[in-house]
């Protein structure tokens, strides 16, 4: 089982308390993802209007997102990224970034800043 830095749990407190977004990149189990950790409530409106937009079935799926975001308290054990991009070797996707949502277990290493990617 894997444990939690305690650092970046109380990072990501500060985060969801604040309502900060700062540049980070991950290592989670080798990979490498590079983003902004934001508040939850922001990562699920993100989400949410992206369903809401869609003309899939997958659009009804948007207001439990949005009852995600409205929550009042959040003691989540994970990291959320906006425009999270997986770096690898010659490749980084998805191109212009995604929303993540990570366990804070997951992450073996981390630091404060992202890695530029060239594109």
């Amino acid at each position: 089982m894997s444990t939690v830095d305690p650092l970046l749990k109380r990072l990501t407190d500060r985060v969801e308390r604040e309502g900060l977004a700062l540049p980070i990149t991950l290592v989670v189990q080798g990979t490498t993802i590079t983003g902004e950790v934001v508040p939850h409530s922001v990562w699920a409106k993100h989400i949410a209007d992206q369903l809401d937009g869609s003309e899939s079935r997958a659009s009804s799926l948007s207001a439990d997102f949005l009852r995600e975001g409205n929550q009042t308290e959040y003691e989540g054990g994970y990291i959320h990224l906006n425009g999270g991009k997986v770096i690898g070797v010659g490749a980084t996707f998805p191109e212009h970034g995604g929303l993540f949502r990570l366990g804070l277990a997951e992450v073996n290493g981390w630091f404060l800043g992202e890695v530029q990617t060239r594109g």
